[in-house]
């Protein structure tokens, strides 16, 4: 074997010990070398691919699988969770991947993609969303589940309209199909992390957030929607109302200079997720 070849395959041990750990103990009898090959190919055709994080893409289906690990999804559910962006996201084609995985795998990430344009559809009404999703096979269903959930575990680095549209739709639907499906650690993070992040939203309607929102109409546009997002972002892990009023009081007293400036202020500020 190659010198080449062999970091590639100490690449992928490393990626996947964590399922493999989560799979000694909830399968042991999982088809390892199957599941292995499917994140090979996906690490392949997602490669230079990144999240909104900046994490490599191929983190988000893994942790998917590994979701699925830990409710004892089968082999095909977990090669599909890996595969599940790949017809969509990549060159990589469903006759290729109907070729490599067989017609079950392919079935599943089809059935995945669909319901991802169902869920993208904004026209449609949550009670149509919930009579199409609840009809489809209970595996895709859980493979959707579960990729919302890690969904929901990185929001914080995507816009606060989408974060607060992706809490009401783990609300409304993504947690009601996890209790359908007895997944119900999912279901309780699902609405954990979705009410987490709808109280983040009502706070940034709060004074204080309210007050940002108008002093920050003195910055330069190009620089308004950067600092928005610091701010809101320190914001939220302030518990305390009076903490919150101090924050906003203090940054808006500074907005006037930074206008004139456009230095960063004395306070210091955090992104989400840092």
């Amino acid at each position: 074997m190659s010198s080449r070849r062999q970091q590639l395959a100490a690449d992928s041990d490393d990626a996947l010990a964590g399922l493999r750990e989560v799979l000694r103990i909830t399968r042991p009898d999982a088809d390892t070398g199957r599941i292995s090959q499917a994140y090979d190919v996906a690490a392949f055709w997602h490669q230079g691919q990144t999240r909104k994080s900046g994490d490599p893409y191929i983190t988000h289906p893994l942790a998917v699988a590994t979701i699925l690990a830990e409710n004892g999804a089968d082999d095909a559910m977990l090669c599909a969770a890996i595969l599940h962006d790949t017809i969509e996201d990549t060159p990589y084609t469903l006759v290729a991947l109907n070729c490599d995985f067989g017609s079950e795998v392919a079935a599943l990430v089809v059935g995945t993609a669909a319901l991802d344009q169902i869920e993208s559809n904004e026209q449609r009404t949550v009670a149509q969303v919930m009579a199409t999703v609840t009809s489809a096979d209970s595996r895709v269903l859980a493979i959707k589940v579960a990729d919302r959930l890690h969904n929901m575990r990185t929001l914080q680095y995507i816009s606060k309209a989408k974060q607060l549209r992706k809490a009401r739709e783990s609300l409304d639907i993504f947690a009601p199909v996890a209790a359908q499906l007895s997944m119900g650690t999912i279901e309780a993070e699902l609405e954990a992390l979705a009410n987490a992040a709808i109280k983040r939203h009502q706070q940034a309607r709060s004074a204080s957030g309210r007050l940002l929102f108008l002093a920050a109409a003195l910055l330069p546009r190009a620089t308004r929607i950067r600092w928005c997002e610091e701010w809101f972002g320190e914001l939220y892990t302030l518990t305390g109302r009076r903490e919150r009023a101090g924050f906003a009081i203090h940054t808006a007293l500074g907005i006037p200079q930074m206008a004139v400036t456009v230095r960063i202020p004395a306070r210091s500020h955090r992104r989400p997720g840092q």
